[in-house]
């Protein structure tokens, strides 16, 4: 070990400001660069580029953008590097045992590192979550409204991650300090996600805030090839306790605007089977991957404009941008730029108010931060510069779309709500979609286990539908994604497991099947 040391500290910095990493497998085994990489990285990407990874330095001052961190083998050593020459934070994705990919970070206990020191990424990634839960804790129980009561499992977790961390610390050999401290990640993970479940849970059985709160499941435009089966999905969705659904209004080649009436045929059956469920709609009036080359601000307000005038009194929730921080809007191959995207955006959302002040605007935000190709369109890069353009004017409501597949959160849940609630104070928040691995197959991120699709559905929709209840200005959410194929797939009329899971958390959170 102390030879390690030893080349460590005399080997130079790559480049303007460096740290030597030392990180581990699961077994203890010390990673490679290579190794580390491919520890990042998602299960589809066998040959990850180590100047591309879901690594960042943060600048301790906040004065310095995020830059993206760059991964090097130098002899022995990993060599993690970046730009700026100055005291940094590391914010990452990394795995734990048996809860899945997180998005974490490694401060230091708050300074951050400085250029050329040395990093024990396990130890390090630990001891930051921990105080990260720790405040957490605190701030639930003294700060926030209804202030959370821990139940005993609570306490025990809590304690548990207590006891774990100190024994970590107690550890002097490499290969056991390393496994204990894996274990206390661990133990941490399921203290944090427990407080946000059991805080969630007490807020939407709170009899001052259940009245306000919505719980939604998504119908894409699937739903026009199932028109057979409308009335049995609307019951469905009634009898899951959802009260909402966001109706996605499809791209309509042949009359893009909705200038003709006939092009609201089928929506007007599904409004009002909907209305006859007691459901409410919230109308999304384009999903953003469906916006064509050809789409100018002028052309988005027109159609927003038909939309809402001929839903006016049935419809009184509009999301009139959905993920706007993508970078695929537009096309793959050339998409928009964000102001194209923001212009685009504020068209539609002005023209609702224009036409009543009254009716909701929802927007939603894709909740990438570590896994964004660059930061202009990560969270905490775009809605900044965003908001300093207008972004939140006449906007009731901001949505975060989580695909944890894509872009894992775990216990970076709360710090995602935290950053967009803090630059957006006056705008309700919620999980305004919510979603695992489209098909069978995961090739992104896992969550419980590599092999369990399945079952990671159930525990994502019980976690963030529940701990979504737990953040500030929260309206819940939900609005699982998939609804047509994962929950009520055609064929037989007939729920699956995970719409059964969906219907019992709903249930938990006091939301009791509506009768007609």
């Amino acid at each position: 070990m102390r030879s390690l040391l030893l080349a460590a500290l005399l080997a130079s910095p790559a480049s303007a400001a460096s740290v030597k990493l030392f990180a581990f497998d699961a077994k203890g085994e010390p990673l490679d660069a290579e190794g580390l990489g491919r520890r990042l990285s998602r299960a589809d990407e066998k040959t990850p580029d180590l100047e591309k990874l879901p690594l960042w330095a943060v600048s301790a001052d906040g004065k310095t953008p995020r830059q993206r961190v760059k991964l090097s083998q130098q002899g022995k050593l990993v060599i993690a590097s970046w730009d700026k020459a100055e005291r940094v934070s590391l914010e990452l994705v990394w795995p734990v045992d048996e809860d899945g990919y997180n998005a974490v970070g490694a401060d230091k206990g708050g300074p951050g590192f400085a250029d050329g020191e040395l990093v024990f990424l396990d130890e390090e990634i630990a001891v930051t979550q921990y105080a990260r839960f720790k405040d957490s804790w605190k701030r639930r129980l003294s700060d926030w409204q209804p202030l959370y009561k821990p139940g005993k499992k609570a306490k025990q977790l809590a304690e548990a991650a207590k006891d774990a961390m100190a024994e970590a610390a107690r550890q002097k050999e490499t290969p056991a300090r390393v496994k204990a401290y894996q274990k206390a990640l661990q133990a941490t993970a399921l203290a944090w996600e427990k407080m946000l479940f059991e805080h969630g849970l007490q807020h939407a059985l709170d009899e001052r805030r259940a009245p306000g709160l919505r719980f939604g499941l998504t119908l894409d435009e699937n739903l026009l090839k199932r028109l057979d089966d409308l009335d049995w999905i609307a019951e469905a969705v009634r009898r899951s306790g959802a009260d909402w659904v966001r109706l996605v209004f499809r791209a309509n080649s042949s009359d893009f605007l909705y200038s003709s009436l006939r092009s609201f045929n089928e929506y007007d059956g599904v409004v009002e089977e909907l209305a006859k469920n007691k459901v409410k709609v919230m109308g999304c009036v384009l999903d953003a991957t469906q916006w064509p080359k050809t789409l100018t601000p002028e052309l988005y307000a027109e159609r927003t404009k038909n939309l809402v005038l001929h839903y006016r009194g049935k419809i009184s929730s509009w999301e009139v941008g959905t993920e706007l921080n993508g970078d695929w809007i537009g096309g793959a191959s050339a998409p928009f730029t964000p102001e194209q995207v923001y212009r685009t955006y504020t068209a539609g959302v002005n023209k609702v108010k224009e036409l009543d002040p009254e009716l909701e605007t929802v927007a939603t935000l894709y909740a990438w931060e570590e896994t964004a190709p660059d930061q202009e369109h990560a969270l905490s890069g775009w809605i900044p510069k965003q908001v300093k353009r207008g972004f939140g004017r006449n906007l009731d409501v901001v949505g975060l779309s989580i695909q944890p597949e894509e872009n894992p959160l775990g216990m970076g849940f709360e710090r995602a709500f935290d950053a967009t609630g803090e630059a957006l104070p006056r705008q309700k928040l919620m999980v305004s979609s919510l979603g695992y691995v489209e098909k069978e197959e995961l090739k992104g991120y896992w969550w419980l286990a590599p092999d369990d699709a399945d079952g990671a559905r159930k525990d994502i929709a019980i976690l963030y539908t529940t701990a979504s209840c737990a953040m500030p200005r929260s309206l819940c959410g939900g609005f699982w994604w998939q609804t047509l194929d994962q929950m009520l797939p055609p064929g037989r009329r007939k729920a699956t497991d995970l719409y059964k899971v969906w219907r019992r958390t709903l249930d938990q959170l006091g939301r009791r099947e509506e009768k007609n």
